[in-house]
């Protein structure tokens, strides 16, 4: 078959190519300086090929980092892409070690097999009911956060390494209660996070007449009680014991959005990764529809039991509680979110918090209160020992179209979005105070809805309150949590 002209043309700029051709060491010596050079990169996964600049090759062999990036100037909750280590993004949870642990007062700890909680790794049977400690979730490895803006992109970055040129978030080792909330040890007063039916472990408001009945709250979390008992019940474990924090939420936050790429945590849940390998969707609705027979049968009770969504362990995903009626049929199926094996990262109950809290200002605006170390005194309600951060929106109710992520805050600047943009997530500021502080109830509850997620936010109630659908996990860290970040020089 002859070719044409056009082939043949072709063919001899192959050939040339071919003859012009050189070894590695044919080539000339390259200057000392990285900068402006690129190699090619080979993905053994997709089979893909890529250029990349050497200096970013180095440090990522060295210490990998990953991340997303968000266009500021588009109202969807998805990231507009990643960047950085693809395989560490594809395996963030297990370079972070996240899961179910437990986890002794002393703040050594024991990870749970991945796929049975009712084990450890090493095939040892675990007892989730407080004899081998409290059981938690969280991460087994210090890690690095670093927030920036380039031009109109907002980038959210981790390592297990100080992030070069950036100012980086010092994530200790740390964790909280499983289940989402914790419960009381009705004996002593302290906040647990145990799976254990025993009487002394009664949850809700204590109410002894539901035992033996549909709405019993034997096996379930603690509530009714104000921020400040919580407080002091958590720290009967021993230093660096608290009850819900910030700064333990605010990072459930991000890892869900580095890792499904998404904002959105009530985006249904999807088991499918995509093109990249990565994963996407969210945890779906949630424990946040349940009907009026909620308050006339339950009195807003807690409705799930401590053992909900175990049998997923390490896994992300939805597990189904059917919550019952009297006569044994069904009132709610509900879906229990899973992330990791951290079960409720919203809904169900609000979480009551105890390193933040706000303060009223003239205008209706509030002042967020921030407890700068996790071993510090402070009261709620009392400025004292709190660093002012960022200011809310005046009275109102919204979605929330900007949070701030400086010291690890998640806190609503600028609301005006909706259920389906940005952080689709609620803010209520609807006290009107002018004056005084306010707690900050997070997460939302089980009547709350399509307003719930990570961001959701209510600052409207008094810091002596205390409400039966209101709780807050136990939360701990093994060292120090500064919400100060570190400026890493660039390499």
């Amino acid at each position: 078959m002859a070719f044409t002209e056009a082939e043949e043309a072709k063919l001899r700029t192959i050939i040339g190519a071919f003859d012009g051709g050189q070894q590695v060491d044919d080539l000339p010596l390259a200057t000392d300086e990285v900068q402006d050079k690129k190699i090619e990169v080979f993905d053994d996964k997709t089979g893909a090929s890529g250029k990349m600049d050497l200096r970013q090759a180095v440090r990522l062999s060295n210490a990998p980092s990953c991340g997303r990036y968000w266009n500021m100037d588009n109202s969807t909750p998805k990231a507009a892409g990643w960047f950085g280590s693809l395989e560490m993004l594809r395996d963030l949870q297990d370079v972070l070690v996240l899961g179910g642990y437990l986890v002794k007062n002393d703040h050594s700890r024991r990870k749970l097999d991945p796929t049975n909680h009712y084990r450890f790794a090493n095939g040892e049977v675990a007892k989730l009911d407080g004899s081998m400690g409290h059981y938690q979730w969280g991460w087994g490895k210090q890690f690095y956060l670093a927030f920036y803006t380039i031009g109109r992109l907002f980038y959210e970055e981790i390592s297990l390494s100080p992030i070069p040129g950036q100012y980086n978030y010092v994530i200790p080792v740390g964790s909280m209660s499983a289940h989402g909330h914790a419960c009381l040890d009705r004996t002593t007063d302290t906040l647990v996070s145990y799976v254990n039916e025993d009487v002394n472990y009664r949850g809700g408001d204590n109410n002894a007449t539901y035992d033996g009945t549909y709405r019993t709250m034997i096996g379930r979390a603690a509530t009714n009680k104000t921020t400040e008992y919580f407080r002091a019940a958590a720290r009967k474990n021993g230093s660096g014991w608290l009850c819900g924090t910030m700064r333990h939420f605010t990072v459930v936050k991000v890892l869900f959005e580095i890792i499904f790429g998404t904002r959105d945590m009530q985006a249904a849940f999807n088991a499918t990764r995509d093109a990249d390998g990565l994963r996407q969707g969210g945890l779906g609705a949630g424990v946040t529809n349940a009907g009026a027979w909620w308050g006339t049968d339950f009195g807003y009770r807690p409705i799930l039991p401590t053992s909900v969504g175990i049998e997923l362990g390490d896994e992300c995903g939805v597990s189904t509680y059917n919550v019952l009626k009297e006569d044994g049929s069904t009132y709610y199926a509900a879906p229990v979110p899973v992330f990791f094996g951290l079960k409720n990262p919203f809904g169900h109950l609000w979480r009551q918090m105890d390193d933040e809290f706000v303060r009223c200002n003239a205008d209706t605006s509030t002042t967020h209160l921030v407890a700068p170390s996790i071993y510090g005194t402070w009261t709620i309600g009392n400025e004292a020992g709190m660093v002012a951060y960022s200011t809310s929106p005046v009275k109102g109710e919204s979605y929330i179209k900007q949070v701030s992520y400086d010291n690890l805050e998640n806190f609503p600047t600028v609301t005006g979005a909706s259920s389906s943009t940005y952080h689709c997530d609620y803010f209520w500021n609807t006290s009107g105070g002018t004056s005084g502080f306010r707690l900050c109830l997070r997460g939302c509850y089980a009547y709350s809805g399509v307003p719930s997620g990570s961001a959701a936010l209510l600052v409207s109630n008094a810091v002596s309150s205390a409400n039966v659908d209101w709780g807050s996990p136990l939360c701990e860290a093994e060292e120090e949590w500064s919400i100060v970040p570190t400026y890493a020089p660039a390499s």
